[in-house]
């Protein structure tokens, strides 16, 4: 016959048999059940609070999180100020150049430094500046010159004298640039010009290309070789050669040349347009060894005669500098 059977193997009879013979559990002390009791609610509380601490964090944290995102929408739609971004690099100053930013305070402007939009420069008794504007038209200033860049292409000359170079290139199409005087806005039509101011008179003289005065005098328009004379509504035209004494201050602030891998012949095209004079080649020969002859080195604070010089004393080519052409020659050996 199959019994039922506890733990240990005890049937059911003999286990009810002994907790008969045991009795009844002792209940635990009152002051023991309240100590337990004290214990779990303090528990539960404590689980309670917790819980609830967590929910406050997490609204707190929400709440952050949308007011933070408020502020930066507000900070980025406010109108913000506007950049004073480069407009010119500076590639030579000479003597006392200041730049003024807008606040009306001067300060010495450096050579690896550049000029920002807005800023106005002017150049003492012995100061002189070359800068090339970010469109790629170069500047220069003589002395006792005040000018203003609105941008890389706006500038208002106020004394003094500018020259502006638009570039070597015939092929290619001139940057963009207005000069603004009190006789009219000067623009350029592939060129190189001086614009020089005597009180209210302009004077203009163009060494290359052609220039275009919009003034109170009309339209007027002006070629290589020629002056122009603006005052008020009166206009005189007259002559000026490009190696004219008018230009021979463009020689002490000519900008560095780099040699390095230039060739003789690119050498002395740049030579020939900063002193207004021609090249010209004695013999075939010449002119093929000014192509294939590659240069190095620099002549950095050499005038471009006094750089002709210098290169060519390193080849087998002699120059001959005239008032109006330089000739090159093959040296006798």
């Amino acid at each position: 016959m199959n019994e039922n059977t506890g733990p240990e193997g005890m049937t059911e009879e003999k286990l009810a048999a002994l907790l008969g013979a045991v009795g009844p559990r002792a209940r635990p002390p009152v002051a023991a059940i309240a100590e337990v009791r004290a214990a779990v609610e303090a528990q539960w509380r404590a689980t309670v609070a917790a819980r609830q601490r967590q929910r406050q964090f997490t609204t707190w944290a929400a709440a952050a999180g949308i007011a933070a995102a408020a502020v930066a929408l507000w900070v980025v739609g406010m109108p913000q100020a506007p950049s004073q971004e480069s407009v010119a690099s500076l590639a030579r100053v000479v003597g006392e150049v200041q730049q003024d930013d807008g606040d009306g305070r001067w300060a010495p402007l450096a050579a690896a430094g550049s000029v920002r939009a807005g800023s106005r420069l002017r150049t003492g008794a012995d100061g002189r500046a070359a800068l090339k504007l970010d469109g790629g038209v170069e500047v220069r200033l003589d002395s006792g010159t005040l000018v203003a860049f609105e941008d890389a292409q706006h500038a208002t000359l106020s004394q003094g004298a500018v020259y502006v170079d638009a570039g070597a290139d015939p092929r290619a199409s001139s940057p963009d640039f207005a000069l603004e005087t009190p006789a009219g806005v000067v623009r350029h039509l592939g060129t190189q010009y001086e614009a020089r101011l005597r009180g209210r008179e302009l004077r203009l003289g163009i060494r290359e290309g052609r220039v275009q005065v919009d003034g109170p005098a009309g339209d007027l328009q002006a070629s290589a070789g020629e002056q122009l004379v603006v005052s008020g509504d009166h206009v005189a035209r007259s002559r000026l050669a490009p190696t004219a004494a008018d230009w021979a201050w463009l020689a002490t602030i000519t900008p560095p040349f780099s040699l390095d891998g230039r060739s003789v012949d690119a050498f002395l095209a740049w030579a020939g347009r900063e002193t207004g004079r021609a090249v010209e080649y004695a013999s075939p020969d010449a002119a093929a060894q000014a192509r294939s002859v590659i240069l190095r080195g620099n002549v950095e604070g050499l005038t471009p005669d006094a750089a002709v010089i210098a290169v060519l004393s390193t080849t087998s080519l002699r120059p001959v500098v005239g008032s109006e052409r330089i000739r090159i020659e093959t040296a006798v050996r």
